[in-house]
């Protein structure tokens, strides 16, 4: 027993002593406008466990929860195996991406979401049915962790991805009875606030007291331009030792506007007029006191990380090599330093950007450019893609979808689309137009850039139009695609409260491919707004309106005919006399004589 303990305090400290369970970083991007790009990263991993998926009455292949949960999350690791899960991807974004003025996307779009929540994850069953019922707790099991409403995630919504989202299943394996189901969906009109921000960080070891999730304050967050949380959570087996450990990322990325930071922190939260004196205004464009055309955007600016976020970095964790924090700036006309709590300042250079947070103290990152506009050179997306509704039918639509490739090169694809069941999509009417160099668009037969991978048509109430293509697109050329589709007349329990402002439509997932047809870049198109062939809602309450009226002027006439005596006035007035009500009426008023006669 001694030896035990022994052997399980020496394997908490290593755990302690090395970096590879737990690592977190940051990287700072100045970027165009003023704006600032903030990356934050987090790894996390278990101890390898011994595998008792497939078994589990068997407790004795596993070993203790508290080597096996030191860093990873003991919330997540039970839901995982109950769920039979082996793969799980979690994205929370809000706001639009501008590719042309902010480049790529980070980590190539690969810890980036659409707008709203979206989840896939790889479930381990027998068949498609069991999968989806342990879909369905795993949908609602995150719901109420990440007081999300992933709850109404069902069969409805539900696609299973063929080509998309290509999972790597080569680190775990399956029991051969069973088999690994992709599974997804996405809810695009689903607010994402600090309600899901919180238990995202008490994932965290550092629950949010230290390191750089420190700095992660959501009325900060979420007073973006566009932000993005991730996680995903891979088992990793060993097929000897037969044991296994889970693996979390977790990353959120948000764009910044500095100065509307500065000014929140100059007026406080609610915004006021600027005074006249204070107000920057082109002179040379007839300036006066009643006229002012204002100027650009500074370019002279200071700024520190406390005015952005809010707060310093406090500290660095429990990790013996740091925290690493990259500023990727451009080192002409800016100055980046970092001052810690004993007031010593770093500061950075164009070859040596990045600086290693180690003690507890308190970290602040001051800004300071002669000219913002210089910022690093922007790594430019390989394709830009957009998507927008056409016609203006009640009954029909259609979608335009535009792939711009700005590179030198071909490019190949896989475009994803998940429809709501109510959308019936036609693929018959699918047409393509093609903008080369010479700038004139020309209808082109839509079998030479677009190739059907993979197309399911929705069924009513049961599951969604589910469709894959495979597009290439030439170098310096911009392809257009149009598509029709019907919209269906719902029941009238099925129409949400605010049923005229319209339905979402998630966003189309777009995975670039390499020669070698792998996924080197993913971005996702906005979401869309659909009205659907609304009813009336005011008439139900003017039928139940006049129905009640009419029957309560209907019962109260028959009950009047019915309990009521219709009687003479001269027998009325003898049963008033001879009434109790009358005589004690009367009486009363032969006392109040006698008492003024006395």
């Amino acid at each position: 027993m001694i030896h035990q303990v022994i052997a399980l305090i020496a394997l908490i400290c290593g755990i302690h002593a090395n970096n590879n369970f737990y690592n977190e970083s940051l990287s700072l991007t100045p970027l165009a406008r003023n704006n600032l790009l903030a990356n934050f990263n987090f790894e996390i991993k278990s101890l390898p466990k011994h595998l008792s998926y497939y078994n589990e009455s068997n407790d004795k292949d596993s070993i203790a929860d508290a080597s096996h949960y030191t860093y990873f999350p003991r919330s997540i690791g039970p839901l995982l195996e109950k769920t039979n899960t082996r793969e799980l991807h979690l994205r929370f974004a809000q706001g639009w991406w501008d590719s042309e003025s902010w480049g790529s996307l980070p980590v190539n779009g690969s810890k980036s979401g659409g707008t709203g929540v979206e989840v896939w994850a790889v479930i381990e069953a027998p068949t498609s049915k069991e999968a989806l019922k342990s879909w369905s707790k795993l949908a609602v099991s995150l719901s109420a962790f990440f007081c999300a409403s992933l709850n109404f995630i069902d069969e409805s919504i539900t696609t299973f991805p063929i080509n998309a989202f290509n999972p790597d299943t080569s680190s775990f394996s399956a029991d051969p009875a069973n088999k690994l189901f992709l599974l997804r969906a996405a809810m695009p009109s689903e607010p994402i606030c600090t309600e899901n921000l919180t238990p995202f960080i008490k994932l965290l070891p550092t629950r949010g007291k230290a390191g750089i999730s420190s700095l992660l304050d959501g009325h900060r967050v979420f007073d973006s331009l566009w932000n993005s949380m991730s996680i995903d959570i891979q088992t990793e087996c060993d097929d000897e030792s037969e044991a296994c450990n889970f693996k979390m990322d977790q990353s959120i990325s948000v764009i910044v506007d500095v100065m509307r930071s500065l000014r929140k922190k100059e007026n406080g939260p609610i915004p006021k007029p600027v005074e006249g004196d204070k107000l920057q205004c082109d002179k040379s464009r007839g300036y006066s006191v009643w006229q002012c055309f204002p100027l650009g955007l500074p370019t002279e600016i200071t700024y520190s990380l406390r005015d952005v976020f809010g707060r310093p970095i406090n500290g660095g964790p429990f990790s013996s090599q740091g925290v690493p924090v990259t500023v990727n700036f451009k080192a002409e006309g800016w100055d980046i330093s970092f001052k810690d709590g004993m007031n010593k300042v770093v500061s950075l250079s164009e070859n040596d950007s990045t600086y290693t947070i180690l003690g507890d103290d308190e970290v602040n990152i001051d800004f300071k450019a002669s000219d913002s506009s210089k910022t690093v050179g922007l790594q430019t997306a390989p394709l830009h893609a957009s998507r927008s509704l056409t016609g203006y039918s009640q009954d029909k639509g259609g979608f335009r979808v535009v792939f711009e490739n700005p590179g030198d090169s071909a490019i190949s694809f896989v475009y994803f689309e998940s429809l709501p069941w109510f959308i019936r999509l036609y693929l018959s009417t699918m047409k393509a137009t093609s903008k080369g160099q010479t700038g004139t668009y020309q209808e082109v037969d839509s079998s030479e850039y677009v190739t059907l991978s993979h197309y399911q048509p929705a069924i009513d109430r049961k599951r969604p139009s589910h469709m894959e293509l495979l597009v290439t697109v030439p170098a310096k050329e911009t392809l257009t695609l149009h598509y029709e589709f019907d919209k269906s007349l719902l029941l009238y329990a099925e129409y949400p409260p605010d049923a005229n402002h319209g339905f979402s439509v998630e966003p189309a997932v777009i995975t670039v491919l390499d020669t070698n047809q792998k996924k080197v870049y993913e971005l996702r198109t906005t979401s869309s707004l659909v009205v659907l062939p609304t009813p009336d809602f005011s008439m139900p309450y003017n039928v139940i309106i006049l129905t009640g009226t009419v029957i309560s002027l209907a019962f109260g006439s028959l009950y009047n005919l019915l309990i009521k005596d219709v009687i003479t006035e001269e027998e009325f007035e003898k049963f008033a006399a001879q009434s109790k009500l009358r005589k004690l009426r009367a009486k009363i008023k032969s006392l109040k004589s006698f008492l003024k006669s006395k």
